[in-house]
C-alpha cells in the first residue's frame, strides 16, 4: 500500500456495519454512489437489517385535524408528508409489520406507508367490495411466510337492519401480486358495534366474534395467513364468554394481547398470552384510572412495562404498569395531542409490489410476573 492510500473494508464486513445503522441514513447512503445504491436496495441486505436493527419502536399517530405523525424517543414528532401529496384525512392506523404500516382515510381508502422511507402505494378496492356505506368494514395486516407476501384482509358485510345478521365476506389482497381474492365468508358472526382491525400475530390476523348467527358464546377467531382460513385460539378461561366478545384484541410487543374493560370505572384488565395458542399462558395485569378520567383509550404499548392511553379526548398519557404511576406525554416540549395511533420499526421494506422479497417477520420478547 502506498504512502497515503486509504485501505478499504472487505465487502462483507462493509455490509455489516451498514446493516447497524438506523435506517434513515442507509436511505441517505443510497445517494453516494451506484453502487452503494444497489447494494443497500438489495432485498437480501434489507433482510440483514431488518433483523439486525431488531430495536424499541417507535409510535405512528393521527393528530386532532387528521394529519400523520411519528414520535421516537417519546419526545420528537414528525409529521409525514408524502408525494405525490397526499391530504391529511386519516382516520385509522390498522397495524404495522416490518416497517410497513396500513393507514386508511376518512373515506375509507387504504394506503400501506413506510414512514422511514416515505414511500406509499395506494390499496385499490376489491372488484367485489360492498358499497362503503351501506356496510361496515374490518381490516387487518400481516405476512404470510410460506408464500413471502404481505396479505391485506378485509372482513365487510351489508349493515342488518333487522335480527338476521348477514354473511361477513372475507376478501384477501396480496401485495406481491397486486390482486383481491374472495374467500368463503367467515364462519363466525363479527356484527358488532366496534369495528376494530385484526391484530397480526403468529402468522395470523385475529378478530373477537361469536360462534355463530344465533350464538352469543364470544370467541377469538385467528385468519391464518398461509393456508387462508379461520381457526379458533382460547381465550382466558375466567371471562365471561357471553361479554368479552365487546372488548377488544391488540398486538404488544409479539404477543397477543386482549383488553377488557367491561369491568367498570375504576380500572381495566389486560390480558397478554404469553405462549401462543396454549391457555393457561394468559397472564393478567390491571390499568388502574384516575378518578379524573372519564375517558380512556388504550392507544398501544410503548415499551415493557407502559401504555399510551387516551384520556378524554384531549390528551395522552403514558401509564407506568409496574408502578401504577401516570404522566402526560410531552412531545416537542408540549402536551401531545393525538386521537389514533400505533407503533412501529423502522426499516427499509419497500411498498412496491414484489419488492418485499426476503423479509421475515420478527416478533419482540416481553415478560411480566403473573399477578
Amino acid at each position: 500500500m502506498s504512502e497515503g492510500e486509504i485501505p478499504s473494508l472487505p465487502q462483507e464486513i462493509m455490509e455489516d456495519i451498514l446493516s447497524r445503522l438506523p435506517a434513515k441514513y442507509i436511505a441517505q447512503f443510497r445517494c453516494v454512489s451506484n453502487p452503494w445504491r444497489t447494494l443497500l436496495s438489495d432485498p437480501q441486505f434489507i433482510n440483514t437489517h431488518l433483523i439486525n436493527r431488531h430495536t424499541k419502536e417507535n409510535l405512528i399517530l393521527i393528530s386532532p385535524n387528521q394529519s400523520l405523525y411519528t414520535i421516537t424517543n417519546l419526545a420528537v414528532s414528525r409529521k409525514l408528508s408524502f408525494q405525490p401529496e397526499l391530504s391529511d384525512t386519516w382516520t385509522e392506523v390498522v397495524g404495522s409489520c416490518n416497517g410497513l404500516v396500513l393507514l386508511v382515510n376518512e373515506e375509507e381508502d387504504k394506503f400501506l406507508v413506510n414512514p422511514t422511507t416515505l414511500k406509499q402505494v395506494k390499496i385499490r378496492d376489491s372488484p367485489l367490495a360492498l358499497n362503503k356505506r351501506k356496510s361496515s368494514w374490518m381490516h387487518g395486516f400481516g405476512y404470510d411466510v410460506s408464500s413471502d407476501d404481505y396479505k391485506i384482509v378485509t372482513l365487510s358485510y351489508y349493515d342488518p337492519e333487522d335480527v338476521n345478521q348477514p354473511d361477513t365476506f372475507v376478501d384477501v389482497y396480496s401485495v406481491k401480486r397486486g390482486v383481491w381474492r374472495r374467500l368463503e365468508p367467515s364462519p363466525y358472526s363479527h356484527t358488532f358495534p366496534d369495528l376494530s382491525p385484526g391484530a397480526f400475530v403468529n402468522g395470523s390476523i385475529h378478530w373477537l366474534a361469536t360462534t355463530s348467527k344465533s350464538s352469543y358464546t364470544s370467541v377469538i377467531a385467528a385468519f391464518d395467513l398461509v393456508d387462508e382460513k379461520f381457526k379458533e385460539i382460547p381465550a382466558p378461561g375466567c371471562l365471561d364468554e357471553t361479554v368479552f366478545v365487546f372488548n377488544k384484541l391488540v398486538t404488544f410487543g409479539g404477543r397477543l394481547c386482549l383488553i377488557d374493560d367491561t369491568q367498570d370505572n375504576v380500572r381495566f384488565d389486560v390480558w397478554i398470552m404469553e405462549e401462543y395458542g396454549v391457555k393457561n399462558s394468559w397472564v393478567k395485569f390491571s390499568v388502574v384510572l384516575n378518578s379524573d378520567w372519564e375517558r380512556v383509550k388504550l392507544l398501544c404499548f410503548i415499551g415493557d412495562d407502559e401504555v399510551l392511553l387516551y384520556i378524554d379526548e384531549e390528551r395522552l398519557v403514558v401509564y407506568n404498569l409496574k408502578g401504577g404511576t401516570s404522566r402526560d406525554l410531552i412531545v416537542d416540549g408540549v402536551p401531545a395531542l393525538f386521537i389514533e395511533g400505533g407503533a412501529y420499526m423502522e426499516s427499509l421494506v419497500s411498498t412496491g409490489f414484489g419488492d418485499c422479497i426476503g423479509v421475515q417477520h420478527f416478533g419482540w420478547k416481553w415478560r411480566m410476573m403473573k399477578m
